[in-house]
This record gives structure tokens, C-alpha cells and sequence, in this order.
């Protein structure tokens, strides 16, 4: 999925974070409130004089859009909130959320200037970077086939009848020509979600991560589609980082260190098997070290 296209697959209308604390910052109509965490008095920084919009604290955007983030009451989760939690107290500090959109949040960094970082599972794309800059990336993506017969090529797609996929997946166009129009195109998992539980569609194509947090506990098998060379995302997987202000460098060179760590002392294979996920999508170091920044 090209998520320069991703504001297509949500809908979504994320709710205000309410939490402990007292201070607030109005942010384009939306709230962001300082989360229930604490810095110590003598915290040590791991980088020194970094700089936030709100001083002290890392504002971070967050969409609806599991397993990466979500919202639960009055909290965030998720595995991209997990390591924001761990950039943030390495860094000594406080969490601030306001809820984002796929349309809105790179906006809210290039253009309005309300948040730090945003999350969300957002793909390093050559346009975003003209625009934001991003931290070393952490995970892979790919597209899934979501079946009962846990289907696991393309090829297997191609007579099994109508096929759901989320409109503005990078693979949308190769899939196109693929299936010959039995392509249904949906705004949303929720959407696609329903038609493959009603038979309304023989299968559906999603991104991996958050195909296997939406299926869990049904009939349906999630699986990584294999390399077809007739879709280019099946032998080219996108890489996942964290969007950033372009000029502030000193704070994404500090999480990109930071997260270089996390890849080498097996903190990110962790979290992805937290969240059920194989570790196989840690993007290694010597892949990372190439990636658009």
C-alpha cells in the first residue's frame, strides 16, 4: 500500500484523548491533552536541548488504525505507541496526544505545525518526503490475502470470483489488471470486513498488520501474499517510519538512534510478537541505513 493514498481506507473520526493532567493545547479544533505519565526530577536525556513544539512535552498524532495505534477510553495503544512510549522516556518526555486522520496528518506537521510525530503505520514514500521528514523505519508491510482456504498467491486470486481490496493500495492498479474487473474496491477493513463475512466476496487484500489485528478470533486466514512479479508490492515491501517535521533533524537523528537500538537489541522483534505479528518484519539495519530520511 502506498500511503500517500491512505487517507482512502479510513473514515474514521478518531476521539479526543482525555487524560490526567491539567494542561491543553488547542490544536486545528482538536485537543491534545498531557498523558498520565510522569518525568522524573533527574531524568537524564539520552540527547540533549531537543526541540518540541510544546516544551517538555512530544505532541503525537494518533489515527485510528490497529495494530499500529487505536483508542481505548482514555488512553492510546498500540505497537507504534509502544515505542513512541519508549522514545519519549528515553528523552525525558511527557506525552501529549491529538487525534489525526490519513488526510490530515501530514498537515498537521508541514503545514500547521501541531504535532512532533505522528503514528500511525505511515509508509516512507518520495512525496511524503518532500514534505516531512521521516526516522529510520521500523517494520515491513506487505499486502495480505484474507480467505477461509488461506489463499497465499495472487495467482490463486484469480479465479475465485470478486475480491475486495481498500481503495488507494498501491497494489490496486497491478491488482486491477490482474483480476480482469473482479476487483471490488472498499473504503475501509470494516467495509471489506462485512462483504467477506456475508459472501458478498470471495476474499480481501489489506495490509498485513492490520488484516491479522481485524481478523483475529474468525475463520478467515491472513497470510503475505507471495512474489508475483506482476504486483510490485509483493517483491518490494514498504517500509514504516515515523513522520517528523523536515527541519527538526535533531529530534528525528535522536529517535532514529534511538530505534537503530531498539533493531539491534531485539526490542522491535518484541513488540511484534506483543501484537501477534512474526518478527520477520523488523526492517534490518543494513536496509534501514538506506532509506529515505
Amino acid at each position: 500500500m502506498n500511503r500517500s493514498l491512505r487517507s482512502s481506507r479510513f473514515r474514521h473520526t478518531v476521539a479526543v484523548l482525555a487524560t490526567v493532567g491539567t494542561a491543553s493545547l488547542a490544536l486545528a479544533g482538536c485537543t491534545a491533552t498531557t498523558a498520565a505519565s510522569t518525568v522524573a526530577a533527574d531524568c537524564a536525556p539520552a540527547h540533549k536541548d531537543l526541540t518540541t513544539y510544546t516544551k517538555g512535552t512530544l505532541t503525537v498524532g494518533v489515527p485510528e488504525n490497529p495494530p499500529y495505534t487505536q483508542t481505548s477510553g482514555s488512553s492510546a495503544s498500540g505497537l507504534e505507541i509502544d515505542v513512541v512510549e519508549k522514545l519519549a522516556a528515553a528523552e525525558c518526555l511527557k506525552l501529549a496526544y491529538v487525534p489525526i486522520t490519513y488526510g490530515n496528518g501530514i498537515p498537521m506537521i508541514s503545514e500547521q505545525k501541531k504535532t512532533d510525530i505522528i503514528t500511525g503505520g505511515w509508509y516512507v514514500t518520495q512525496a511524503r518526503a518532500e514534505k516531512v521528514g521521516f526516522t529510520t523505519p521500523t517494520y515491513f508491510d506487505s499486502m495480505a490475502i484474507v480467505s477461509k482456504e488461506g489463499l497465499t498467491t495472487v495467482e490463486g486470486l484469480e479465479d475465485v470470483g470478486a475480491v475486495a481490496s481498500g481503495a488507494g493500495f498501491s497494489w490496486e492498479a497491478d491488482m486491477t489488471k490482474v483480476l480482469n474487473g473482479d476487483l471490488k474496491t472498499y473504503p475501509g477493513t470494516i467495509e471489506m470486513k462485512q462483504d467477506l463475512s456475508n459472501g458478498r466476496v470471495k476474499a480481501a487484500l489489506d495490509g498485513y498488520a492490520v488484516a491479522v489485528a481485524a481478523y483475529k478470533g474468525t475463520d478467515f486466514k491472513v497470510e503475505i501474499a507471495k512474489p508475483d512479479s506482476r504486483v510490485t508490492i509483493t517483491t518490494d515491501m514498504p517500509k514504516i517510519a515515523f513522520p517528523i517535521a523536515k527541519e527538526n533533524t535533531a529530534l528525528s537523528n535522536a529517535f532514529s538512534e534511538l530505534i537503530d537500538g531498539y533493531r539491534t537489541d531485539g526490542t522491535l522483534a518484541g513488540l511484534l510478537e506483543k501484537h501477534e505479528l512474526t518478527k520477520d518484519l523488523v526492517v534490518p539495519a543494513d536496509v534501514a541505513a538506506t532509506s529515505i530520511r
